[in-house]
């Protein structure tokens, strides 16, 4: 078999290991890499972070440094460190899927031509795969507990293929 390279930006982690899920991003993709920025976000800046401990402690989480050029360098005037790191690292490692949540990074990622998916769709690619059942009550606690913001429309069109 081969392995699939998974990088993530900060928010997909932070949003599932903030409610104790993390069993969903191992499940769908066994190893996840990021970029040393994102360590610094979630761990070394984030200690007052409730997820930051659980994030430290997972094996199957590996971090890479990316190599500081010229591309990444013109990646970090239109994102954020993490944003930037992670689609530096997703090209630099050929990776088959980055992990983003933000727009922005998502359209330069689209520009990229890279394969990317957010938080919303690990959960329906993990209820389409039968790791999980319901949405509804996961969904419920990242948007309470790890105050992710999504739309109403969103929310009803997400639970519409729950099953009651």
């Amino acid at each position: 078999m081969v392995e699939k390279i998974v990088v993530s930006n900060s928010t997909p982690i932070i949003n599932f290991a903030t409610i104790d899920r993390m069993d969903i991003l191992h499940a769908l993709y066994g190893k996840i890499v990021i970029p040393e920025a994102v360590w610094d976000e979630v761990v070394v800046k984030g200690v007052n972070h409730a997820a930051s401990p659980k994030i430290k402690k997972i094996e199957w989480i590996q971090r890479r440094q990316v190599s500081e050029d010229n591309f990444l360098k013109m990646l970090k005037t239109k994102l954020d460190n993490g944003e930037a790191e992670a689609i530096a690292l997703s090209i630099e490692n050929k990776a088959d899927l980055v992990l983003l949540d933000e727009k922005s990074a998502r359209d330069v990622a689209r520009t990229m031509s890279l394969n990317f998916m957010g938080t919303i769709g690990c959960l329906l690619l993990a209820r389409k795969l039968g790791i999980i059942g319901n949405i509804r009550p996961i969904l419920d606690k990242i948007i309470t507990e790890a105050k992710f913001w999504i739309s109403r429309a969103l929310y009803e069109m997400l639970l519409s293929g729950d099953t009651k």
